[in-house]
């Protein structure tokens, strides 16, 4: 293609032969796509995404099965690499002077913000998706000013690889390409509305096709190097291309094909000796064959407001707002390369396999019936009704029987699973389906999380370059953030269980900033193991509860930690913090209130503990500082001696305040010391009344013993009153005194006189009377004096 004037691929803006010029690199985009085979390459493997794998079937007479292991394959590989959300580092160029870690953090929760409302999730499903089905994928970001009720948000675009180029062709890079193009046809309604100012000029492109006929309109391109005579076979071939065979929308009468061109042009503006572009890069937009150029502008992705010496560090300055993601690396073209390439012919071979045994399959259950001529039986007899037959003769009956079935070759199930087994071999599947399977080729020693490890390596070439996509969309994020977030926006996330919200701005970040992903970040994780390991790590002191409650996703972590590391007089603190009180103030509470009591004691004899109205003085005074005190702050601190009384009132004050939670505390820990001895007093008590019982329980025997005898001895009278002749009894009861003064026993003494004898008895007994019987229960008895 001839170079203009100016040796820039494009010629400047203005002149009549831009759009032309632009359609002409697209004809060679196009024309390298044929020799490339990508069109039909691409068809196919869409095909074979929707399951259609055989062709011209309309007359086949038996069944074709097909069993869609590359849907299986490409399935769990979109679904492994887009598991997870991405996690994010942003970090400045420069110094470590230039760094505002503030900036950082809000530019970091900024992008994560961005990617969960505007589902950047799904877009990246959709990326992969359509990088696993041709063999790559193409994002474009831009901003919409549209969105988000007319504040405009950054928007990634999924293009389709049908509907994108570069030049030139051989380029390996897009990056380094000196031109870029996304053309999609459009409907002239749509194009009209989004140009109403070209509205009237803009034509479908069947209606200019039928004007190019005019031989006076070829003429009237001035014979244009290089456009005149083919120019209107070139369009023909271009617009039949995308519009005739493409079928995405409507007839062709009622399209327009758009081409939108982002070109490097360096060209200088002769005035300002600047550059006419910023970045030196150039956006035209143009339909109609190039005859109408829509529009012919800057940089778009970069602010015409934003000083250029800050706009030069925004990602987007000088680089296409493009990114071309091979799926698999291809070291000769950047179209990349796709698994079904290598597993096309063994999807073939296993639909085959599965047909012939299907074959075998109907066969077996359509069995004939044979059925000899002269078994006098019609044909039209044999039916799925129950009825009688009637042979001409036995002999005959024995010849009508069922046709033997064909036996499907024990060898074709054994190469259906030869088949399969390089299947997922060579899709890098293999061991997990072969852990996943029944009999004895399981893997039993494996471990889940071996077996994604295993598959992370297999997928790594994937990682990196879609990983690589995502870096360059939040770097393109980054930079529109950096240009077009004029106006102040919330950002809301989640910080150890809280919503934390705060204001951006992108237009007060003056230093550049670099995003990068974690590894790996993306690939699925077994968070069970992780919750294990953890608590197993935290019982071993490897780790600390803020850790642990972290991997547990503990809701109000934060206020957790928080309350153990203050400790059981936290809260106490912190409501003395809210009256007002001093930072040194609260700094002694709480090395008072982290001693025990004997250390208390020790520095009370020392006369070491600090004292309010000493640490007020000395604030007064400039010996003690506040943190994060100006100089003018300090300066404040020498007040007069009657401000200095009554702060000393204040402390005083305080410290009563103190002195009372403190007495509290002492008394908490009086009553707990009454209470035990309460507990002991109460178990001495119990043995005591336990001692009374048991002695209760002896002098109940003893006076049973007691009424016994006397039970004897009033039988025994009564018996010698009516012989006349009895031996006198004589009772004798002792009371043994204690040394407290109290009966201690009572003994019994019985002593039997003779009838002849001369008795003479005690107060217990006198003359006439017999045997003083008591039936009390304690004894009156008295010893003489």
């Amino acid at each position: 293609m001839a170079e203009n004037e100016s040796n820039e691929l494009i010629p400047p803006a203005g002149d009549k032969d831009v759009g032309f010029i632009i359609f002409r690199i697209l004809d060679e985009i196009l024309t390298d796509k044929e020799l490339l085979g990508l069109s039909k390459k691409w068809q196919r493997n869409y095909e074979l995404s929707r399951n259609r794998h055989w062709k011209g079937t309309g007359g086949a007479k038996v069944s074709l099965v097909s069993a869609n292991l590359l849907h299986d394959h490409r399935q769990k590989t979109v679904n492994m690499l887009t598991d997870n959300n991405p996690v994010f580092n942003v970090a400045m160029i420069g110094g470590p002077g230039d760094v505002d870690e503030q900036m950082q953090e809000d530019l970091l929760h900024c992008t994560e913000y961005w990617w969960n409302e505007q589902e950047q999730q799904s877009v990246l499903e959709s990326s992969v998706i359509t990088g696993e089905i041709y063999g790559c994928t193409v994002e474009k970001v831009i901003f919409n000013d549209e969105l988000e009720y007319g504040m405009g948000e950054v928007e990634t675009e999924l293009v389709d690889p049908y509907h994108f180029g570069f030049y030139p062709v051989k380029c390996k890079k897009l990056q380094k390409a000196e031109a870029v193009l996304h053309y999609i046809p459009m409907s002239v309604r749509e194009a009209r509305r989004t140009w109403p100012d070209k509205a009237e000029m803009i034509r479908a492109d069947s209606a200019y096709l039928e004007d190019l006929n005019d031989n006076r309109r070829e003429m009237s391109s001035g014979g244009a190097a290089g456009l005149a005579g083919s120019y209107y076979s070139t369009l023909k071939s271009v617009v039949k291309k995308i519009i005739g065979t493409s079928g995405d929308t409507g007839s062709d009468s009622d399209e327009t094909l758009v081409v939108e061109c982002w070109v490097k042009d360096y060209s200088i503006n002769p005035e300002t000796g600047l550059p006419l572009y910023q970045g030196f890069i150039r956006c035209i937009t143009t339909c109609n064959g190039g005859a109408m150029v829509l529009s012919d502008k800057s940089n778009p992705s970069i602010n015409p407001l934003l000083p250029d010496e800050q706009a030069q560090k925004t990602y987007l300055y000088d680089k296409f707002p493009f990114s071309l993601t091979p799926s698999i690396t291809d070291p000769l073209i950047p179209w990349g390369m796709s698994d079904f390439e290598q597993l096309e012919q063994l999807q073939t071979e296993i639909n085959k396999s599965i047909s012939q045994i299907t074959l075998f399959k109907d066969k077996a259950s359509r069995l004939k019936i044979i059925n000899p001529q002269d078994s006098g039986v019609p044909n039209a007899h044999f039916t799925n009704y129950p009825g009688i037959l009637n042979p001409s003769s036995s002999m005959t009956a024995q010849g009508i029987r069922y046709m033997d079935p064909p036996q499907i070759p024990s060898d074709m199930i054994e190469i259906l699973k030869i088949y399969q087994e390089l299947f997922y071999k060579i899709s890098g599947e293999f061991d997990m389906e072969q852990a996943n399977s029944q009999g004895a080729n399981v893997i039993a020693y494996k471990a889940i999380q071996a077996l994604i490890e295993r598959a992370t390596t297999m997928l790594k070439g994937k990682i990196r370059n879609y990983g690589k996509m995502t870096r360059e969309r939040g770097r393109m994020f980054l930079s529109h953030v950096l240009n077009w977030y004029t106006e102040d926006r919330w950002v809301t996330w989640d910080e150890d269980g809280e919503s934390v919200s705060r204001q951006i701005n992108g237009t007060i970040v003056n230093v550049p900033v670099k995003l990068t992903v974690v590894s790996g970040s993306t690939m699925p994780k077994s968070r069970v193991q992780e919750r294990e390991e953890a608590i197993e790590l935290f019982s071993k002191g490897a780790i600390d509860a803020e850790e642990l409650l972290k991997k547990m996703d503990w809701s109000g972590r934060k206020q957790v930690v928080k309350r153990m590391q203050a400790g059981p007089f936290g809260a106490l603190i912190e409501k003395i913090a809210a009256m007002g009180m001093p930072q040194p103030i609260i700094q002694a509470i709480q090395e008072i209130s982290q001693t025990d009591d004997k250390e208390f004691k020790a520095l009370a004899k020392r006369d070491e503990i600090p004292q309010v109205g000493e640490i007020l003085q000395q604030m007064a005074q400039g010996g003690m500082e506040q943190p994060n005190m100006t100089g003018a702050e300090y300066a404040d601190m020498h007040v007069k001696d009657a401000e200095i009384k009554k702060i000393e009132a204040e402390a005083e004050k305080i410290k009563a305040e103190i002195q009372l939670v403190l007495a509290q505390i002492d008394t908490e820990r009086s009553n707990q010391t009454a209470t035990g001895a309460g507990i002991q007093f109460d178990s001495e008590k119990i043995n005591i009344e336990k001692a009374q019982t048991l002695n209760q329980i002896e002098d109940g025997k003893h006076r049973r013993n007691l009424d016994k005898a006397n039970f004897l001895h009033s039988r025994e009278q009564a018996e010698a009153d009516k012989t006349g002749k009895y031996d006198k009894n004589v009772t004798k009861t002792t009371n043994e005194m204690g040394k407290d003064g109290k009966p201690k026993a009572s003994t019994v003494e019985t002593q039997t006189v003779p009838a002849d004898s001369d008795f003479s008895g005690d107060s217990n007994q006198t003359a006439g009377q017999g045997p003083f019987r008591e039936k009390g229960m304690v004894s009156d008895n008295e010893e003489k004096k």
